[in-house]
């Protein structure tokens, strides 16, 4: 109910302050003049305010006031994006570990178009998935963006492909003189852990109109320090570990040296001297397993203008990242019965290799039987780690100028990448060489032999864009509103993908690993056409189209129609028509091997429902049964899969259809409201099919295939033993592990979005006390319906289920008086469901949850969220600022999420200062 009221009030203060701003028009009157500039959305100079397409602006101020440090950081800020997203931190799993994406409306990296200064940047080395290529946004210096466009509406008619969903274009400096330097140190409380530092320096030297060249360039350095579980798991509440994770902090008995399984028991080896209250072996491993993960990263970016004579200018850019995500990876462990399983997409077989068992003469097993043991291989942990690292570089020169009242540039230009993921695992020879003793259990082993049986594996990307382009611009006639514009270009860009797996992961010698081999270029060629006109005084109609082709496919035209209808001078109508497309991209169509990997966290719902009876009984046991509780209930309602993806060479482009409508009121000069709707409708959707989507449907036609079960392993049927021994009851399996999940990209269905954007703001100016600005930006969202490809029929809405909240807003209140500005920003989320959609309801609806996990009070929903902010600046001293943001000001815990566990988020200061010398 708090929450509930501080929304009102804060909604209740943005209606206010139209009221306010009206008293504020007679103080204070706006007399900038604002000139013609290419904004996003648009090929044509126009007015900033003249736009018929919904664009939101964050600039240099508005940025500095969120605290953020990098650009994700900035992006997480805005209701239009998905805070769910790809992320560097806490990605060790992901095949594109070490970069961070961003999405609009719901509809993927894919459907969203990042641009740095209006053009495309490289995208990271590794294929999110080995599918989705997407611009890791922590490769651009925050330092550097003077302001950032963000524009809702479908936007291929411009830009071409991958811009369904919008465009968000980063906008830096376009010149600096002088030297300049800032830092910032970011510390948090309960728990006071993971620390940023940000440095940055800029340089530059020239004036355009006087000296006729402005040079200058940017260089930023980042560090977040990291901390594991050992360092907070304190601070989790109970709830975490009662009904989220059973093995939460304690010991693993998958131990170093180790437990034999004799029966039902665990004997510990020899040697251990780590034992819990039931005798056995265990090891503390809370210090190796990540919460989040170090981070280190240095971006460049420099920019040249040379005024070659009056009319022509001549520019250049050159930026180049490096960023490093440190990952801890928990040593690798093997349990007594356990089976490893995985898809060979090389040999397009299932693979699986029982886990080893000890010998009768085995030093380490003096029972004189052969004896399965669960161990954990920390001869030197250190080991498992290693560097998701990027590197990217973008150079472009060309020259822009006037000829005859018309605008022209032309430009060429190159952006690569390359990533790495490479890391130490087991390796099929290791199992062999714990059998026949080569490996000593407990230690006593070489560098040498681990260093062999552990080999280092993984995949490394790398990719590059070659382009050349030019537009010109200008004015055809006159019309009776206006002069008719437009704007014409062309483009050619050359692409190219390489994605490889390691031999030892193609060739299976990796236990559990997945493989992927991409590589493959292509040519896209572009033409487009834009025209504005003022057909009469207030209305005006724009008009877009633009043709694509790709190498391989049939080219696309993308038309777009705008309208902007001024009814009086405080009241603006708009709308926009746009058609969309996003060419398949090069590892959905020329990918060698199919990817494999796993879906990890999947509800199995042949398995789920014994996994939790099982969980249940074992819970009230020993110590080790409550350890093989949570190992029970993970078999079946958090399973990793195996499966396999096939890129598939006759894919269609997808299409989209997409429609914006509505106004702009201005009451008075210092008070705006903009309202308006979208609607989305993706067609043609390249993805694999939903993993819970295809296990609702086994061995139903057309499914017969996609699944291979195993037969169940000595492990799982000791667990159902023991619930059996300990209830009485007569608990079984109703099914194997899944071995593998065969699917492949495919053209299928289509996703509907719709939602209304509010953007509300005002300026009170009070005299002498200053001026108080405020605002609110908000996304309520109507609709998110995929395609039911089955029963050829719209799925339900999803709006409100799990990671699609149906509001989010963000209301601000910021007070300047002279060297002063200080500021609040409240940050909300509507309650959500725990199921994402109809397929999970059985596991995860709020029925199913409460009958399944028994939570008591706990809720078994995601309840609203409201985090409040603060920020201080000061600018009192010359050519100083001094900043202090207080992010979550209330300390406030994110809602109970039984679905995916407790994450902190602690109370967090930045502070920071900026000098110009």
């Amino acid at each position: 109910m708090r929450k509930n009221n501080q929304l009102s009030l804060s909604l209740s203060a943005a209606a206010a302050l139209l009221c306010c701003a009206q008293i504020a028009q007679a103080q204070a009157q706006d007399t900038t003049q604002l000139q013609r500039v290419e904004v996003t959305g648009s090929n044509i100079k126009r007015l900033a305010s003249e736009t018929a397409s919904p664009v939101q602006v964050y600039n240099r101020e508005e940025i500095r006031r969120t605290g953020a440090n990098t650009v994700r950081q900035v992006l997480d800020t805005l209701t239009s994006t998905s805070s769910s997203e790809i992320k560097d931190d806490g990605n060790t799993s992901s095949f594109a570990s070490g970069a961070s994406g961003v999405s609009m409306r719901g509809l993927g990296k894919g459907a969203t178009l990042v641009l740095l200064n209006g053009r495309r940047v490289a995208n990271f080395g590794l294929a999110d998935g080995a599918k989705d290529t997407f611009v890791n946004v922590d490769s651009i210096p925050a330092d550097a963006v003077e302001r950032v466009e963000i524009l809702k509406d479908g936007a291929s008619a411009i830009y071409g492909s991958d811009a369904m969903a919008g465009v968000i274009n980063i906008i830096t400096r376009r010149s600096y003189n002088g030297v300049g330097a800032s830092a910032s140190y970011t510390f948090n409380e309960n728990p006071s852990l993971g620390a940023q530092r940000q440095a940055s320096i800029v340089a530059g030297f020239g004036d355009l109109e006087k000296d006729r060249f402005n040079v200058f360039a940017n260089i930023e350095a980042y560090r977040r320090e990291g901390y594991t579980v050992a360092d907070v798991k304190d601070d989790y509440p109970a709830w975490h570990k009662s009904f989220y994770l059973a093995s939460f902090g304690d010991p693993s008995l998958n131990s170093y040296p180790g437990n034999l399984r004799v029966g039902t028991n665990r004997v510990p080896v020899a040697g251990c001297t780590t034992l819990n209250s039931a005798g056995q072996c265990v090891t503390d491993i809370n210090g190796l397993n990540p919460v989040s993960d170090p981070a280190k990263r240095v971006n460049l970016f420099s920019a040249a203008r040379l005024k070659v004579t009056e009319d022509i200018q001549a520019f250049a850019e050159v930026s180049y990242s490096k960023t490093t995500t440190e990952y801890l990876t928990v040593p690798m462990a093997i349990g007594a019965g356990a089976t490893s399983r995985w898809y060979d997409g090389y040999n397009k077989v299932a693979q699986s290799v029982a886990h080893p068992v000890l010998s009768a003469i085995n030093p380490a097993n003096p029972t004189g039987q052969p004896r399965g043991i669960d161990y954990r291989f920390m001869d030197d942990p250190s080991l498992f780690n290693y560097d998701g690292t990027g590197k990217q570089y973008r150079v472009l020169t060309g020259l822009q100028g006037s000829f005859r009242d018309m605008d022209w540039e032309v430009s060429v230009g190159r952006n690569a990448a390359e990533a790495d993921k490479l890391a130490r695992w087991g390796s099929r020879e290791l199992f062999t060489a714990v059998e026949s003793g080569e490996y000593k259990i407990g230690g006593g082993n070489s560098r040498e032999l681990l260093e062999r049986l552990f080999p280092v594996n993984g995949s490394k990307g790398k990719n590059h864009q070659t382009w050349v382009d030019a537009k010109l611009s200008g004015e055809l006639m006159q019309l009776p509103g206006g002069p008719l514009a437009f704007a014409l270009g062309a483009e050619h860009r050359q692409e190219g993908v390489s994605i490889k797996s390691t031999d030892n992961v193609l060739k299976a010698q990796i236990v559990g690993r997945g493989s992927v081999l991409i590589d493959g270029e292509r040519n896209l060629d572009a033409a487009f056409l834009e025209l504005n006109a003022p057909v009469w005084k207030g209305l005006e109609l724009n008009g877009a189209l633009r043709f694509d082709k790709a190498s391989g496919f049939d080219g696309r035209v993308s038309p777009k129609l705008g309208v902007r209808y001024e009814v009086s001078p405080q009241l603006l109508l708009r709308g926009t028509v746009a058609g969309g497309f996003r060419a398949p991209n090069i590892p959905e169509t020329l990918g060698q091997v199919g990817v494999t990997g796993f879906f990890n966290n999947t509800v199995d719902p042949a398995r789920c429902a014994t996994a939790t009876a099982v969980s249940d009984i074992l819970k009230k046991g020993t110590a080790a049964d409550q350890a093989d509780a949570a190992l029970a209930l993970a078999s079946g309602c958090r399973a990793s899969v195996p499966a396999m993806i096939s890129a598939n060479p006759n894919l269609k482009p997808e299409t989209s259809k997409s429609i914006t409508l509505g106004f702009v009121f201005e009451p008075t000069r210092n008070a705006s409201i903009a309202v308006d709707y979208f609607k989305i409708e993706r067609k043609n959707e390249i993805n694999s099919r939903d993993p819970d989507y295809v296990l609702e449907r086994e061995g139903k036609p057309g499914y017969e295939t996609m699944i291979s079960r195993a037969p169940l392993t000595a492990q799982e049927q000791a667990w159902v033993d023991r619930a059996n021994q300990l209830s009485g009851g007569s608990l079984a399996w109703q099914a194997g592990q899944i071995t593998s999940l065969l699917l492949q990209y495919e053209n299928f269905g289509k996703t509907e979005t719709s939602g209304v954007d509010i953007d509300v703001k005002g300026r009170v100016s009070a005299g002498s006390f200053g001026t108080l600005n405020l605002g609110v930006a908000a996304t309520y969202a109507l609709t998110y319906k995929p395609w039911d490809v089955d029963a050829n029929k719209w799925r339900p809405n999803q709006v409100g289920m799990y990671e699609n909240p149906r509001l989010k807003a963000v209301f601000s209140a910021y007070w300047n008086k002279g060297d002063w500005t200080t500021g609040l920003r409240f940050n909300y989320t509507s309650r959500t469901a725990l199921n994402r959609d109809e397929t999970d309801l059985a596991s995860w609806g709020e029925a199913a949850c409460q009958t399944r996990l028994k939570p008591g009070a706990l809720p078994c929903f995601i309840d609203e969220d409201l985090r409040t902010d603060f920020s201080l600046g000061y600018t009192g001293i010359k050519n100083l600022r001094l900043s202090l943001n207080i992010n979550n000001l209330m300390g406030d815990e994110r809602p109970v999420n039984l679905r995916d566990g407790y994450r902190i988020r602690p109370r967090s200061y930045k502070i920071g200062a900026s000098y110009d010398f």
